[in-house]
């Protein structure tokens, strides 16, 4: 299993691997919560969406909306930027770790490895991280 490890024991993020069969949701560990977003892209419209669960799959916090992406990687990217804004909007503080579930392996890998980024996208990784650091 993959994991991105910004900050330990606060933040991280994984990847879902697309598979036929039906996938499970998978709770984070006791005292953890968990963001899975999604983002979609269809010509010249994008969106993404999120909701944050605790360990027993109670909703804490869900968000939907509108991105400026031309492709489903950038309104994934976009949704990662919406579920940090929305955590630290609810100044929720954790003793443990705050998990972030994506289904792009694309963005994924952009997460985990510095130098696979596009540089047109910089700037926005260094909001991310920088939003990272405060949770």
């Amino acid at each position: 299993e993959n994991f991105w490890w910004i900050c330990s024991n606060r933040c991280r993020i994984d990847s879902i691997k697309s598979k036929p069969a039906a996938l499970i949701w998978r709770p984070p560990p006791h005292g953890c919560l968990k963001f899975n977003v999604c983002g979609i892209a269809n010509e010249d419209r994008a969106g993404c969406g999120g909701v944050l669960r605790d360990n027993e799959g109670v909703a804490r916090a869900l968000f939907l909306g509108s991105v400026t992406a031309n492709d489903t990687d950038l309104a994934e990217i976009g949704a990662v930027m919406l579920a940090l804004d929305v955590f630290l909007a609810m100044k929720w503080k954790l003793n443990d770790s705050l998990f972030i579930e994506l289904g792009s392996l694309v963005v994924f890998y952009w997460c985990a490895n510095k130098s696979m980024r596009p540089w047109s996208l910089q700037a926005t990784f260094t909001d991310i991280e920088r939003d990272i650091e405060k949770v």
